[in-house]
């Protein structure tokens, strides 16, 4: 699969409303794993339709990502775009809810674009699948500027979910366990989270 038809198939994504990361988001992300060459194992958990494990697998030839899907017809889709691509040696998706996913794996690079409320339960759910020097990538840390400005939304579902993502994201940022750089400018607001101890 070439850059060209990868791009297609992310525009494609965000026309059908398919939860893929924002374009400066995923450029951000990408340069990160491409200044750090020792990032060579991933953890995702969320595939949608591929789109991040594929950009992030075509970084490096010695990259392997494991994606978590919970949508059986989201799963099988990724499953089709990563074959197509020639990455299925490389990409692994695996149909489950990421609480209940199981490992002994250690991995250089977890990026967290699942359940936004949930983001705290995957990191301390995931901990033991890194070291030190481990980064962990949270995107949607402004989910459409609403964490900020509540008052954008009178949908209560929608504030309830915001006001946990706040919560994390102020909890992340004094965490001791991680050194955190936020970009609130880039995308919808991501997070690179590098574990110190």
């Amino acid at each position: 699969m070439t850059e060209e038809e990868l791009e297609k198939l992310g525009e494609e994504a965000r026309q059908n409303h398919v939860p893929v990361m924002m374009e400066d988001g995923l450029s951000s992300l990408l340069d990160y794993i491409r200044r750090h060459e020792k990032i060579r194992k991933i953890l995702e958990l969320g595939t949608a339709v591929g789109y991040s494990a594929m950009n992030m697998a075509m970084v490096r030839p010695d990259i392997t990502v494991d994606t978590l899907e919970i949508d059986p017809q989201m799963a099988a889709q990724a499953e089709a775009n990563i074959t197509a691509a020639g990455l299925a040696d490389r990409i692994r998706v695996h149909l489950t809810d990421a609480m209940d996913y199981q490992t002994d794996e250690i991995y250089d690079l977890i990026f967290v674009d699942a359940a936004k409320s949930q983001y705290r339960r995957y990191l301390e759910h995931f901990f033991a699948n890194s070291r030190k020097g481990t980064v962990f990538v949270f995107d949607n840390l402004c989910f459409h500027g609403i964490v900020d400005h509540p008052e954008l939304t009178h949908n209560r579902s929608t504030r309830q979910m915001t006001a946990k993502i706040r919560s994390f994201r102020n909890w992340l940022m004094v965490e001791p366990r991680f050194a955190v750089e936020y970009h609130a400018e880039i995308g919808d607001g991501i997070a690179f989270a590098r574990r110190v101890r």
